[in-house]
C-alpha cells in the first residue's frame, strides 16, 4: 500500500510539473475534455498533446483527417510558442492551408479557453462520402503522344522494408503515405487496394529497369498527359459539394482516366514516389483560380512539374490535345511567366528550393544520336525520319531551335513541312528560344 501511495504521489508531481505553468482553475476547465493523449494508438504515430510549433499544427490536422476524427480534440499550447503567435486562429488557418490532407474536410478551432488557459480544441466536419462520384462524361478528343512514348516496360514495384507500414483504405490516405515516406498497406477489398494495384500495373507498362530518373519522370508525365484527360465538366461545375467527385482524387486518374488538376497531382505523387523519386503535391491560388501541381526532385534539384498545364489544348486548331514539355521540369517562374502566378501553399520549404533555370529537357530527350536541339531544318529532318521509323500511329516530335536566326529558321521550317504529307508544326512555350511540336497524323495502312 505504501509503495502504491508513493507511486501515485510521484505521478501527481510529474503531472503537476507538466502543466505547472497553467493558471489556477486549469484542472477544472480540462475535466471531461478529450485530449490528444487519449487518442487511440494507430499505425501513424499519434500527435503530442502539447503544440509547440507550426509543424505540430500541420501534423495534428493531417493525423485527424487521415483517421477521420470528428470529435473535438484538445491540446495544450506551449508557453514559448504561444508568445510567438499573433493568435491561435491565424496559426491554425496557416496550418490548415499548408497541410496535405486537411483541405478535404472543413476543420475548426475552438479557442474559447485559450487566453485564460492556453488550450485549443480542434475538430472536423467529416464526410465519409469522398471520391464516390465518377465523371458524367469523358471527352473523346484524341491526344497526340510523343513518338518516344511507349508501353514496353518491365519494371516490378517492390516495397521498401525499411519504411514504416501503415494501413489505408482510400486514395487520400494512399497518396499521403507514399508522399511522406511510408509503405501503404491497403485494407483487403478497399479502394486503396484497387488504386495501389492499378498504379503498380501502370508502372510495369511504362517503366523499364534501365531508365534514368529523367526518363522515368518523363514516362509518368507522358502517361498523365496522354492517357488521362482533363475533366472540364467537373472543373466548371456549379456544384459546391465537390468532396464526392472522383476527379479531385487519385480515384479519378486510376479508375476513370479522367481528372482535374488535383487528381493528377495526387496520382503524380503516388507514381513517382513509388519509383523512389521525391515528388510533392502542392496547391496555390492566382487570378486564374485555384490550382494543384507538383514539385519533383531530379539530380538533387527541385523543379515544378504540372501534368495539367502540360496537356496543351489544340482542339480548335488541330482537333487534338498535345502533351507540352515546357512544364515537365520547369523553374520557379515557368515558361508561362505571369500566366502561372501561383505561390505554393504546401511544402513551402521545398518551394523555396526551386531552381531558377529549367531542366535541360530537350537535351535529356536526345537519344541514338538524334538531337532535340535543331540548328537548321536538316536536324529537323533527321528527327522526323527517326520518329517516323519508331512510331506506329500519329505522333509528335518536339525540338528547340538553338541557332541565331529564329525568323529565317521558322520560314524554312514551314517551307520544309509543306513538302510533307499530314505534318504540321505547332509552336510551344519555351523560356529561352523557340520550341516546336511537329505533328504527324499518319494515314491508316
Amino acid at each position: 500500500m505504501k509503495k502504491l501511495t508513493v507511486w501515485m504521489m510521484t505521478l501527481l508531481m510529474l503531472s503537476g510539473c507538466a502543466f505547472s505553468e497553467h493558471p489556477d482553475g486549469y484542472e477544472q476547465i480540462i475535466e471531461g475534455k478529450y485530449f490528444a493523449d487519449q487518442l487511440p494508438e494507430e499505425d501513424l504515430r499519434r500527435p503530442e498533446r502539447v503544440i509547440d510549433s507550426a509543424e505540430d499544427f500541420r501534423t495534428i490536422l493531417d493525423w485527424m483527417a487521415f483517421y477521420r476524427i470528428s470529435d473535438t480534440v484538445w491540446f495544450d499550447v506551449d508557453k514559448a510558442y504561444a508568445e510567438e503567435l499573433f493568435n491561435p486562429y491565424t496559426a491554425f488557418q496557416k496550418a490548415y492551408t499548408s497541410a496535405d490532407l486537411a483541405d478535404v474536410y472543413a476543420a475548426h478551432i475552438d479557442d474559447t479557453y485559450y487566453s485564460d488557459y492556453r488550450i485549443v480544441g480542434i475538430s472536423y466536419s467529416m464526410s465519409r462520402d469522398i471520391a464516390s462520384a465518377p465523371p458524367e462524361e469523358i471527352t473523346d478528343t484524341p491526344v497526340v503522344p510523343s513518338f518516344d512514348y511507349r508501353k514496353d516496360g518491365d519494371y516490378i514495384y517492390r516495397e521498401d522494408p525499411e519504411k514504416r507500414a501503415v494501413r489505408c483504405e482510400n486514395g487520400e490516405q494512399l497518396y499521403y503515405l507514399l508522399m511522406n515516406g511510408y509503405t501503404p498497406v491497403p485494407e483487403k477489398g478497399s479502394t486503396a487496394e484497387k488504386l495501389y494495384a492499378e498504379a503498380q500495373s501502370i508502372l510495369h507498362q511504362i517503366i523499364r529497369n534501365d531508365m534514368s530518373d529523367f526518363e522515368k519522370i518523363k514516362a509518368v508525365y507522358d502517361w498523365l498527359t496522354t492517357e488521362v484527360v482533363y475533366d472540364s465538366q467537373t472543373a466548371y461545375s456549379s456544384d459546391t459539394y465537390l468532396v464526392k467527385e472522383q476527379a479531385y482524387y487519385a480515384e479519378g486518374v486510376f479508375l476513370n482516366r479522367c481528372a482535374v488538376c488535383d487528381g493528377k497531382a495526387k496520382a503524380y505523387a503516388i507514381l513517382l514516389n513509388m519509383l523512389g523519386i521525391p515528388c510533392y503535391r502542392t496547391t496555390g491560388v492566382s487570378e486564374a483560380g485555384d490550382h494543384a501541381w507538383n514539385m519533383v526532385q531530379l539530380d538533387e534539384k527541385w523543379y515544378i512539374s504540372c501534368a495539367t498545364y502540360g496537356q496543351k489544348n489544340a482542339e480548335k486548331t488541330l482537333g487534338r490535345i498535345l502533351p507540352d514539355y515546357s512544364i515537365l521540369l520547369a523553374d520557379r517562374d515557368t515558361a508561362y511567366g505571369d500566366e502561372w502566378g501561383y505561390t505554393a501553399q504546401k511544402h513551402a520549404d521545398i518551394a523555396s528550393l526551386l531552381e531558377t533555370e529549367p531542366y535541360d529537357v530537350y537535351g535529356a530527350m536526345s537519344e541514338d544520336g538524334i538531337s532535340r536541339k535543331a540548328e537548321d531544318t536538316a536536324d529537323v529532318r533527321k528527327l522526323l525520319e527517326y520518329a517516323e521509323q519508331t512510331s506506329e500511329r500519329e505522333y509528335k516530335a518536339e525540338f528547340v531551335y538553338t541557332g541565331d536566326e529564329p525568323d529565317n529558321f521558322e520560314n524554312e521550317l514551314i517551307a520544309y513541312l509543306e513538302t510533307l504529307k499530314n505534318v504540321q508544326a505547332v509552336p510551344v512555350r519555351c523560356k529561352d528560344g523557340r520550341a516546336y511540336a511537329v505533328i504527324c497524323m499518319k494515314e491508316e495502312k
